[in-house]
Parts: C-alpha cells; structure tokens; sequence
C-alpha cells in the first residue's frame, strides 16, 4: 500500500463526514479501500467471537487509521474492533457519538434506524454491507447488523466531534 493510497482513503472519509455529519446516516466507498483494508485486517488477532468492542492495538494500522482521521478532522477518533461470527445479530444502539462502521473481511446486513422511537413499518434504512464499503452512523442513531454468512471483522471508528 503506497502513501497515495493511504491520502486517498482518508480523503473519502474526511468528504463523507464534511457531507453528512448533522444530515443523516451514509454509506461511502472510500477510493483505494482494496488496498488500504488488507492492511487493517492483519492486524486482528483471534478467531473467537468478542463479547465487546475492543480498542484497536497500539501500533495497529486501525489506530494510526484513527489518529489520521482526526488530524484532518480537528477532534479526536478512537479505532475499536469485534469479530462478529456468522449468523449471529449486533445491536450497536445508540453509541452517544458519530461512528464509521465498515466490515474488514466478510459482510453483514446493517440496518440503521433514526433517533426516534423504531418504526415497525420500517422508516430505518438497510443495506448488505460489505468488505470496503462503510456506513456513517450519526450519534442519534441506532445500528443493528446481523446475517454474516462468514464471520465479519469489523472496525468502529467513534468521532468525538464537538457541537
């Protein structure tokens, strides 16, 4: 992975967050994100299924992802990661912050649901979510991903925006 690809990636999210921070949840396909993933794959470590999210390593390619993010977003960004095995659902509720969710390896169905109270007619939005697309979930927003065919590593970037 060169530095150009690493730029390029950071450049996508930064464009996704100066768009839809305060709008609503997006879904963005960061440039050069088949080179920049593999990356922060390999840096995962277990095969067992995490009972909560977890910070990334220090050194890990995750926490130079977030620390880059947030030098160019002026606040801080904090990189966590869960491995979530096939089959099994992922309530991420409302974080209390922005997040970036992206799967690493695998895919999962995602749905986001606004700040209101769940409508049970379906005003959320919901996606398959795959290796190199990412989901913005805003803070009043809750995230429910589930039907993983194969287990889904997966990376939670938590944006400490100010209001």
């Amino acid at each position: 992975m060169s530095d150009t690809d690493w730029e390029l990636f950071l450049r996508d999210l930064a464009l996704c967050l100066a768009t839809y921070q305060d709008r609503g949840p997006a879904v963005v396909w960061p440039e050069r994100a088949h080179t920049v993933l593999p990356s922060l794959d390999g840096a995962y470590g277990g095969e067992v299924a995490d009972t909560e999210w977890r910070p990334a390593p220090l050194g890990a390619p995750a926490r130079r992802l977030a620390a880059d993010l947030g030098h160019v977003m002026g606040y801080p960004v904090e990189a966590y990661e869960r491995l979530l095995p096939a089959g099994t659902a992922l309530p991420l509720g409302r974080v209390g912050a922005d997040v970036l969710l992206f799967p690493l390896s695998g895919g999962a169905r995602c749905r986001v649901e606004g700040p209101g109270p769940a409508d049970p007619r379906g005003g959320g939005v919901e996606l398959r979510l795959r290796a190199g697309e990412m989901v913005f979930v805003p803070a009043r927003h809750s995230c429910t991903l589930s039907e993983a065919w194969a287990p889904c590593r997966l990376l939670l970037l938590v944006l400490h925006a100010t209001p």
